[in-house]
C-alpha cells in the first residue's frame, strides 16, 4: 500500500482519470461516459463503496455513482439515516461505464468486463488506501476477485467485518429497487447503522471495537458478550442453537419490561426462529479465550473453560438474566424454539406468512422496536 500526501494523491488521481478516459477495453462501452471523477467523493475518505456500475437513469446522466435515480434515492436515504455525507466517503463502480443491451436498457455487466476494469479499481483503492471497502451488491464483491481471491459469499457474510488484502471488507446488498426485495429496507437500514459504528468516513476505525478483545474488563461494555458469558459460566455447556433463543427470549422480554432490549442486538426471522447474526462474530472472535466450540452431530456445542471475565452488567441486568437462565436450564433445543415462536413478534410473524408475505430476514426485534411498530411505522409512512 502506498503511503502519499493529499497533496499527491490529487495529482496521481489526475493521472488515473486520464488513463481511464482513453480506455477502449470494452466494445459495447468504450464510447460511453467514464464515472469517474472528483464528483465520486473525498479522496482522503477512509471509506470507499463500490457497487456494480453507473445507472442508464442515474450516474450515466450526472456523472456522478449513485445519484439520479431511485437507486440513488435509496442511497442518500441510508447515509443520513446514519449522518454521513456524500463528501465524507468516496463513490466507484466495479466497472465505469453503463453496461447497456440491444434496446438500451440496464444491462449486467459481463465476466470480461468486470476484469478489464479490475485494473482501474486497484489503483484507486490503492491510491485512495481506505480503511474499510463497503461492496453494495453480488457483482462488486465478486470484483474484488480479480484483484486478490476471496471466498466470501454476500448471503454468509452481510454487514460483517472480514479481513481482505490487509484491508477490512463490509460486504451490504445492493441498494436499487430490485436488491430491496432481497434485503428490505429496513434491515439495510440496520447494515449501514452497524457500518457506522465500525468505522467514521473521516476518522477510521473504531479502536475501541477493533481491540475489544484486548480491553475486556478494562472498562468497555459489550453487553452482548456478557450476556453470553453470564450463560455459559452457570450452563457450563449448551448449544449454538440454545444460545441464540434464550438470548433472544432475555432480550425480548427486557424490550417488553423496559422499553428496549438488554443487548441492542438485532433478530432476524430465520428458517429456525429468531437468529442473532452478530451473535457468530462474538462466539468466533472470542472461542479458545471463554469457552471453546465443538461438534455433536454437526450440531455446534459451546463449553465455558475459564472464569477471568469480568462482566460489566448491573446487579438488575445480572438478575434478570439469570432469571431466564434457571427457567430454560433444563430446556431442549425444541423446547427453546417453541417458547420462542410463542413470542408475539414470532406469532405476528408466522401470521403474516400463513398470509403469503415472505417474512424471511425481516427484523423480529431491533433494538427499541419489534417487528409489529416497524410494520406499523412503515406502513404510516406510506400514508
Amino acid at each position: 500500500m502506498m503511503t502519499i500526501s493529499k497533496d499527491e494523491r490529487i495529482k496521481y488521481f489526475n493521472y488515473l482519470l486520464s488513463s481511464v478516459n482513453h480506455c477502449d477495453l470494452c466494445n459495447r462501452m468504450c464510447n460511453r461516459k467514464k464515472v469517474l471523477s472528483i464528483n465520486n467523493g473525498n479522496l482522503n475518505s477512509k471509506v470507499v463503496f463500490i457497487a456494480e456500475a453507473p445507472g442508464r437513469l442515474g450516474a450515466e446522466c450526472t456523472g456522478i455513482p449513485l445519484y439520479g435515480d431511485k437507486t440513488g434515492d435509496n442511497f442518500e436515504m441510508l447515509l443520513k439515516n446514519i449522518g454521513w455525507k456524500r463528501n465524507d466517503i468516496f463513490i466507484t463502480n466495479a466497472i465505469l461505464c453503463n453496461p447497456q443491451d440491444e434496446k438500451g436498457n440496464n444491462s449486467t455487466p459481463t465476466q470480461d468486463e468486470i476484469a478489464n476494469c479490475s485494473y482501474y479499481l486497484e489503483m484507486t483503492l490503492e491510491l485512495l488506501n481506505p480503511e474499510i471497502i463497503v461492496t453494495l451488491g453480488v457483482k462488486a464483491l465478486e470484483a474484488l476477485k480479480y484483484i486478490k481471491y476471496h471466498n466470501y459469499l454476500l448471503r454468509d457474510s452481510v454487514a460483517q467485518k472480514v479481513l481482505w488484502n490487509d484491508r477490512f471488507l463490509f460486504p451490504l446488498y445492493h441498494v436499487g429497487p430490485r436488491a430491496i426485495i432481497h434485503r428490505g429496507i429496513i434491515e439495510q437500514k440496520a447494515d449501514f447503522f452497524a457500518l457506522s459504528h465500525i468505522v467514521d468516513p473521516i476518522k477510521g476505525i473504531n479502536t475501541s471495537q477493533s481491540k475489544k478483545t484486548e480491553n475486556i474488563g478494562e472498562g468497555v461494555k459489550n453487553t452482548l458478550l456478557d450476556m453470553v458469558m453470564e450463560i455459559i459460566k452457570h450452563l457450563k455447556k449448551i448449544s449454538f442453537f440454545k444460545l441464540t433463543k434464550l438470548l433472544y427470549l432475555i432480550d425480548f422480554n427486557y424490550y417488553k419490561e423496559f422499553g428496549n432490549s438488554m443487548s441492542g442486538s438485532i433478530y432476524l426471522r430465520m428458517q429456525e426462529g429468531p437468529w442473532i447474526p452478530t451473535l457468530k462474530n462474538i462466539t468466533k472472535e472470542f472461542d479458545k479465550i471463554y469457552f471453546s466450540t465443538t461438534f455433536d452431530k454437526r450440531k455446534p456445542i459451546i463449553s465455558h473453560i475459564q472464569n477471568n471475565y469480568t462482566s460489566k452488567l448491573t446487579i438488575d441486568e445480572k438478575k434478570f438474566v439469570h432469571g431466564f437462565i434457571s427457567k430454560y436450564a433444563d430446556s431442549s433445543d425444541a423446547n427453546m424454539k417453541t417458547a420462542a415462536y410463542k413470542t408475539e413478534p414470532m406469532r405476528y410473524i408466522l401470521k403474516q406468512e400463513n398470509n403469503g408475505r415472505n417474512m424471511q430476514r425481516r427484523p423480529v426485534l431491533y433494538k427499541d422496536s419489534s417487528i409489529q411498530e416497524m410494520d406499523k411505522g412503515m406502513s404510516l409512512s406510506h400514508n
